[in-house]
């Protein structure tokens, strides 16, 4: 060490990317996930699993899958929402209004835990905006 260099330990790094069907075998894991949430039975899930899947997916470049993903999913039950919403009596409207949106921003509020990591990647800004803007189809 006489020489002043001063030594550095680099941190070990896997290098093995995750392919295209581990990417999709996480996606299929998350969509059930969000499905159970929606169907209000959250409590036999592992938000810490979950959240595991989407960083990972994220981290391996295939987070382009999960924001495509995540925002169709929300539309496609929004849109049953919608049809639900429309058939309801003139009368009740917007009191069934009220109620959807509520449950849709707990519901939210669920997803958005699981993919909280999306908020420290530069599109931070998709998930707050896609959750105003999907139930406003």
């Amino acid at each position: 060490m006489a020489s002043g260099r001063k030594v550095v330990i680099k941190p070990f790094r896997a290098h093995c990317q995750m392919d295209k069907e581990q990417a999709q075998q996480m996606w299929r894991v998350l969509v059930s996930a969000v499905a159970e949430i929606y169907n209000k039975n959250a409590s036999v899930l592992s938000f810490e699993e979950l959240y595991r899947n989407a960083y990972n997916l994220v981290l391996h470049k295939h987070g382009d899958l999960l924001y495509t993903g995540i925002q169709e999913t929300v539309r496609t039950r929004l849109r049953s929402v919608m049809e639900d919403v429309i058939r309801s009596p003139d009368d009740q409207l917007l009191s069934q209004v009220c109620v959807q949106w509520k449950e849709h921003q707990v519901t939210m509020v669920m997803v958005r835990d699981i993919l909280m990591y999306m908020d420290r990647t530069p599109n931070a800004a998709f998930f707050k905006s896609m959750v105003c803007s999907c139930f406003c189809l």
